[in-house]
């Protein structure tokens, strides 16, 4: 058994739990035609939650059936190294789209294209294709389609995001 697998599955529980008894009252369709489309404002963070807590609800019974592997989570360098790959771009993409320098939409498309490059080592052509495509449907899906506002670039009086 993994004691640390199951353990931060119970915090995902915990977490999805609280956040599903707050936006309870919009879980249902409103069927009395208050909610515009039929559904409240706490209908997609109820379910979401319920996701969280189903997928960690997994993880606990295959910890628990599943046997250990004899050996760790990082193997040696090359691990310590794929995982710092990973989280240093993470840490500083996030940094950038809060200071408001990428924006979010070129932010997460510039992490997007590395990711499909360095990490995943798709051709430089499809990371392009990820990293244009996932910020632009981002733009579409939340600024037209939800009217979200997400931080803008320093580029922003000239481009749309």
């Amino acid at each position: 058994m993994r004691p640390y697998q199951a353990a931060t599955a119970a915090v995902f529980i915990v977490i999805a739990a609280v956040a599903m008894f707050d936006t309870r009252g919009g879980a249902l369709p409103d069927t009395s035609g208050g909610a515009p489309g039929g559904l409240k404002g706490g209908w997609y963070p109820f379910w979401s939650a319920g996701v969280v807590a189903f997928a960690a609800l997994v993880v606990i019974y295959q910890t628990l059936t599943r046997p250990q592997a004899a050996e760790g989570a990082f193997r040696g360098r090359s691990s310590l190294i794929a995982v710092t790959k990973l989280i240093v771009p993470m840490v500083l993409a996030t940094y950038l789209m809060s200071e408001r320098l990428l924006g979010f939409y070129l932010g997460s498309g510039l992490y997007m294209a590395y990711f499909a490059r360095f990490t995943t080592s798709y051709r430089w052509y499809w990371a392009l294709a990820a990293g244009v495509i996932t910020p632009v449907t981002l733009f579409l899906v939340f600024e037209i389609g939800f009217r979200a506002v997400f931080p803008k670039s320093f580029l922003y009086p000239g481009l749309p995001f």
